[in-house]
């Protein structure tokens, strides 16, 4: 640690509000002016288990979490047995040794040995307090404003009422006073509020749900599944006041049902969920492909097949989006890298859904979907709904023929209640009035109007974003939630190592920017980096742009990549 930056990591067994006091202590130095990223771990099970929160702060701009800590604080004997060795070499344990009943092992840290549980006792507070006092005291330890946590904690707990604020203020002001009684030196220097911009703390989560609020998305349906619940919860405090109609169906079936629904009726809709639930909205994402009905995916991604690891983080589902359901139509697939992106990127999914009447995915995972960053406030100026092809009353021709094949694919649509505009939605195959035929020419007409649609997506967008140096010979790519353990890894290589790269972004993967990713990346060293087994991106490159990897890094342990060791990774390849 140096007065500049913190590595912090808190552990405590679930029930503990690990993740409330880890949010709380990321605000605190938000409003002190830092850069953060923090994320949380806990085990794949209903209840219990060992849960931590890792807040990274930096004076400069940082976008991804890195090993190994300066302070540990644990809650109880189990973090200390199972995090101790996550410490750096003259870090601080802070920890109730008269409760915890552990001795820790090793000889290379600072103990900090604070009585949390009888200080919070003496307040008469319930024992879970004791996260509380814990920040208090860490706060003291690094010479911290108590003020701001203080600000932090009625952030928090403000609409719980005045006595839960000063309950919390008052375990704060416990640790922290004891800390700078008993240890009155801060550790290494302190660490002091510094002038920065204003920053929000958020989630991808956040940000999606900001950006489909912005979108005018009026309804939503989400059957609970991590790591994409934490959305409902956001839409479910927000709905009454922007208008939103949110829908907790039995199943996954049912909701995206329910939204294609909603969507043919004229709102824009979405549905949220991950790999296992979206395995079953499959054959309802053909019939918004069949129907032609706006929609609006997220997919936030998770390891394995199956349940797999319910908790952790991974990019496995990407060729699965590209191809799920059957029969021929086309699907925009699309992956934000940052929370910045997850806003903006999600309110142009719903202006692509509805200009191209198709569903729009939108490729998060748990890491992105999850992990608190502090972003700097959106500018939305220049933002515009676009409905598409979407006639209003008055507006409908003689002839209407809702599924028209058209030369872009996109044929005008009109919702119910529109004179003239009455059409047949099928889901077989249909002629331009919407009606089932199984006439060859006329079923391979409309198979080829859903198809076009992809080359008029792919004149729309550009697919890329390229960061770093354009004329290194070295390019690294990445996709999705890579891109902030990418970022930094060339942070670290430029300044350790005067080592300046380029790093080519994948945002849409279908449709794919195949002459922009060859323009990139024909006559370059290429390293891919991606958190899957299969080098599911390199497969695409491979197949659109004719260009092979010469070098992949991958991470598929059901954790993102930490930046330090993403630089180490890097290095050993140049």
């Amino acid at each position: 640690m140096s007065n500049s930056r913190l590595n912090w990591k808190i552990g405590g067994e679930a029930g503990y509000g690990i993740m409330t006091v880890g949010e709380i202590f990321s605000k605190a130095f938000i409003k002190g002016g830092y850069c953060v990223v923090a994320h949380t771990e806990y085990p794949s099970l209903i209840r219990g288990g060992h849960n931590t929160f890792q807040v990274r702060i930096d004076a400069q701009r940082i976008r991804a979490p890195i090993q190994p800590v300066d302070i540990l604080v644990a809650l109880n004997a189990e973090t200390v047995e199972l995090d101790l060795n996550d410490l750096v070499p003259g870090g601080v344990l802070l920890y109730d040794a008269q409760s915890s009943n552990v001795a820790p092992t090793r000889e290379d840290i600072i103990l900090c040995e604070v009585p949390l549980l009888q200080l919070v006792t003496d307040l008469q507070l319930p024992k879970v307090a004791v996260n509380v006092a814990a920040m208090g005291a860490s706060v003291g330890l690094i010479g911290y404003e108590l003020t701001l946590l203080n600000a932090a904690i009625q952030d928090a707990f403000g609409g719980k009422g005045e006595k839960i604020v000063e309950q919390n203020v008052s375990a704060a002001r416990a640790g922290y006073d004891y800390v700078t009684r008993a240890y009155p030196e801060p550790y290494k220097g302190g660490l002091a509020p510094i002038q920065g911009p204003r920053r929000m703390t958020l989630t991808g989560n956040d940000a999606i749900c900001m950006g489909a609020l912005k979108a005018g998305m009026k309804f939503i349906a989400i059957y609970p599944m991590t790591p994409t619940h934490t959305i409902m919860t956001y839409i479910a405090s927000h709905a009454r006041e922007y208008g939103v109609a949110m829908v907790q169906p039995e199943d996954e079936i049912a909701g995206i049902n329910m939204a294609v629904g909603a969507s043919f009726a004229g709102a824009r809709s979405m549905v949220a969920t991950s790999g296992g639930g979206f395995s079953l909205m499959v054959e309802g994402l053909g019939l918004a492909g069949a129907t032609e009905n706006p929609l609006v995916v997220v997919d936030g991604q998770r390891p394995g097949p199956s349940t797999g690891l319910a908790t952790r983080t991974a990019q496995g589902d990407l060729r699965f989006c590209l191809h799920a359901s059957q029969g021929d139509f086309f699907r925009v697939v699309l992956a934000p890298g940052d929370p910045e992106e997850c806003f903006f990127e999600t309110f142009r999914a719903f202006n692509l859904a509805d200009a191209l009447q198709t569903p729009v995915l939108v490729l998060t995972d748990k890491h992105l979907a999850t992990t608190f960053f502090a972003a700097e406030p959106f500018e939305t100026n220049g933002l515009a709904i676009d409905r598409g092809l979407l006639l209003a009353e008055g507006e409908v021709p003689a002839d209407f023929k809702r599924y028209e094949a058209t030369p872009t694919g996109v044929s005008a649509r009109t919702v119910p209640g529109v004179e003239g505009g009455i059409f047949n939605a099928n889901s077989d195959e249909h002629d331009e009035r919407g009606h089932f035929s199984e006439d060859a020419p006329v079923v391979a007409t409309l198979v080829d109007k859903r198809c076009r649609k992809y080359f008029t997506a792919a004149a729309l967008l550009d697919g890329i974003k390229y960061h770093g140096n354009v004329t290194s010979g070295t390019v690294l790519v990445g996709w999705g939630s890579t891109k902030g353990a990418i970022l930094d890894a060339m942070d670290f290589l430029r300044a350790r190592d005067g080592v300046e790269l380029g790093f080519l972004q994948v945002l849409f993967m279908s449709p794919f920017p195949s002459q922009l990713v060859k323009e990139r990346l024909e006559g370059k060293r290429v390293v891919l980096i991606e958190n899957n087994r299969g080098a599911q991106l390199g497969s695409l490159i491979k197949e659109h742009a004719q260009i092979r990897p010469d070098h992949t890094i991958l991470r598929y342990d059901g954790r993102a990549f930490n930046a330090d060791e993403l630089y180490e990774r890097i290095k050993e390849v140049l």
